[in-house]
């Protein structure tokens, strides 16, 4: 064997390392981008379903008008929601039905119907969205802490949660309510404290379920700290639950707000607009035949929480898919 043929081998060998440290450099490339490749297919798959679903395209369609009914009502409207409707002759028409010129009739007090019925989307649009925010926010973080650091904690928690759920939300609202006034912070604050609970339970199994998995004790192995595990690890991976759960909360407040208001408990005039003080202003004439004043707030009523149910519903359905 020569000197050069010596020389050849010792670089052929020293190569060998090199080329085994690229191959392995190259593999873990392609490992760590595989599962960022797959969430971003899954993710993609998800809002193709989301976006063909029936029922998300309804209830999208619902809820957008309802949100332009409140932000430009006057647009939409015919009358001032507390005018009195006058007929040609100048007198006023009251407890006249659907016609021409009120199309979903007249009150006995003679005001427009379809007006009132445009005008109190506001209302619900502001406080049940306000409420929801709120009650996701705070049930999010306390259903994530107690179900990653679990223990007495967990503990502790749970039974407050379970007994706040134990009470009917309507009669805790009712009791809030007529404790610390009917104003519009006090209500948004009161529908929010009852969802706090029930959305705190679905996060807690969430998180129960994601703390158990390789990776997250691979990142506690790693060193993070339990604030990066739960917002960095967690937290991206029950989003999903964390949104259906608000979609769903939302349909709730409305149904919430407008049963406080049937009740009377509903900040500012009584003769403002508002589909829940509405139905209770006018249901005692259905007997009468006067149908109308109370048959079309309910129907709103009715639409704005089937619109979010289905959404809701096919959210659910696109993320568990």
């Amino acid at each position: 064997m020569t000197i050069s043929d010596i020389g050849e081998d010792t670089s052929a060998g020293a190569e060998e390392p090199e080329k085994a440290k690229a191959q392995h450099q190259d593999q873990l490339a392609s490992a760590s981008t595989e599962p960022i490749t797959t969430i971003k297919q899954v993710k993609k798959e998800q809002r193709r379903i989301l976006f063909r679903s029936p029922g998300f395209i309804i209830g999208s369609l619902i809820l957008v008008f309802w949100i332009l009914a409140s932000l430009f009502p006057s647009l939409l409207s015919t009358f001032d929601p507390g005018e009195t409707v006058r007929n040609a002759e100048g007198g006023s028409m009251t407890s006249q039905g659907p016609n021409g010129t009120a199309w979903f009739g007249t009150t006995r007090l003679g005001r427009d119907v379809y007006s009132r019925v445009i005008f109190g989307a506001r209302p619900i649009l502001i406080i049940a969205p306000l409420a929801t925010i709120i009650a996701v926010w705070a049930g999010t973080i306390v259903g994530m802490l107690t179900g990653y650091y679990r223990g007495i904690f967990d503990q502790i928690v749970s039974r407050l949660l379970e007994a706040i759920l134990s009470i009917p939300a309507i009669l805790l609202a009712i009791l809030i309510v007529f404790t610390f006034g009917s104003t519009q912070a006090v209500i948004t604050g009161t529908i929010a404290f009852l969802f706090i609970a029930p959305v705190a339970r679905t996060v807690r199994a969430a998180t129960l379920s994601e703390s158990q998995l390789d990776y997250v004790t691979a990142a506690r192995m790693r060193g993070e700290s339990s604030l990066f595990i739960i917002t960095r690890e967690i937290l991206p991976n029950v989003i999903g639950v964390v949104v259906v759960e608000a979609t769903v909360r939302l349909g709730y407040a409305v149904f919430t707000l407008t049963t406080l208001a049937f009740l009377g408990l509903s900040p500012g005039d009584a003769t403002n607009a508002n589909w829940g003080l509405d139905v209770a202003n006018n249901y005692p004439n259905i007997i009468n035949g006067t149908w109308w004043p109370t048959i079309f707030p309910a129907l709103a009523i009715a639409s704005m929480v089937i619109g979010v149910n289905l959404i809701a519903d096919a959210m659910e359905k696109a993320i568990k898919s």
